[in-house]
Protein backbone atom coordinates (compact mmCIF):
# COMPACT_ATOMS: atom_id res chain seq x y z
CA UNK A 1 0.00 0.00 0.00
CA UNK A 2 1.44 3.30 -1.08
CA UNK A 3 1.57 6.32 1.58
CA UNK A 4 -1.25 8.32 -0.71
CA UNK A 5 -3.44 4.95 -0.10
CA UNK A 6 -2.44 5.05 3.89
CA UNK A 7 -3.82 8.29 3.92
CA UNK A 8 -6.61 8.35 2.89
CA UNK A 9 -7.27 5.08 4.55
CA UNK A 10 -6.69 6.52 7.90
CA UNK A 11 -8.97 9.69 7.33
CA UNK A 12 -11.54 7.58 6.46
CA UNK A 13 -11.04 5.55 9.44
CA UNK A 14 -10.80 8.52 11.84
CA UNK A 15 -14.38 9.28 9.81
CA UNK A 16 -16.12 5.84 11.12
CA UNK A 17 -14.74 6.68 14.13
CA UNK A 18 -16.12 10.42 14.56
CA UNK A 19 -19.85 8.60 13.04
CA UNK A 20 -19.16 5.64 16.09
CA UNK A 21 -18.84 8.68 18.35
CA UNK A 22 -21.81 10.50 17.51
CA UNK A 23 -24.03 7.58 17.40
CA UNK A 24 -22.78 6.97 21.01
CA UNK A 25 -23.55 10.80 21.71
CA UNK A 26 -27.31 9.84 20.42
CA UNK A 27 -27.85 6.02 21.39
CA UNK A 28 -28.73 5.50 18.15
CA UNK A 29 -27.72 2.39 15.93
CA UNK A 30 -25.35 2.43 12.97
CA UNK A 31 -23.42 1.67 9.53
CA UNK A 32 -21.11 3.49 7.73
CA UNK A 33 -19.07 2.77 4.39
CA UNK A 34 -16.60 4.60 2.77
CA UNK A 35 -14.07 3.83 0.41
CA UNK A 36 -11.17 2.09 3.08
CA UNK A 37 -13.20 1.76 5.63
CA UNK A 38 -16.74 0.64 7.59
CA UNK A 39 -17.72 0.70 11.11
CA UNK A 40 -21.26 -0.56 12.54
CA UNK A 41 -23.00 -0.81 15.88
CA UNK A 42 -26.40 -1.96 16.42
CA UNK A 43 -28.95 -3.32 18.68
CA UNK A 44 -31.35 -4.90 16.95
CA UNK A 45 -32.67 -2.32 14.42
CA UNK A 46 -33.07 -4.21 11.06
CA UNK A 47 -32.60 -1.75 9.02
CA UNK A 48 -29.05 -1.75 10.42
CA UNK A 49 -28.46 -5.58 10.21
CA UNK A 50 -29.53 -5.39 6.41
CA UNK A 51 -27.15 -2.86 5.42
CA UNK A 52 -23.86 -4.83 7.41
CA UNK A 53 -25.22 -8.14 6.12
CA UNK A 54 -25.50 -6.92 2.39
CA UNK A 55 -21.87 -5.29 3.01
CA UNK A 56 -20.36 -8.33 4.21
CA UNK A 57 -21.81 -10.35 1.03
CA UNK A 58 -19.85 -7.47 -1.11
CA UNK A 59 -16.52 -7.53 0.79
CA UNK A 60 -16.69 -11.35 0.44
CA UNK A 61 -17.15 -11.32 -3.24
CA UNK A 62 -14.29 -8.45 -3.58
CA UNK A 63 -11.75 -9.89 -1.38
CA UNK A 64 -11.83 -8.05 1.60
CA UNK A 65 -12.14 -9.61 5.40
CA UNK A 66 -15.79 -8.89 6.38
CA UNK A 67 -13.88 -9.62 10.30
CA UNK A 68 -11.28 -7.00 10.15
CA UNK A 69 -11.46 -5.30 13.34
CA UNK A 70 -9.28 -1.91 12.73
CA UNK A 71 -11.27 -0.24 15.43
CA UNK A 72 -9.27 -1.74 17.81
CA UNK A 73 -6.27 0.19 16.63
CA UNK A 74 -7.44 3.45 16.87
Amino acid sequence: MNDKNNKQIQKARQFCQEVKQLAQKYNVPFFVVTDGASATSNNGCPAVKNARDNHILWEKENGYDPNEDWGKDF
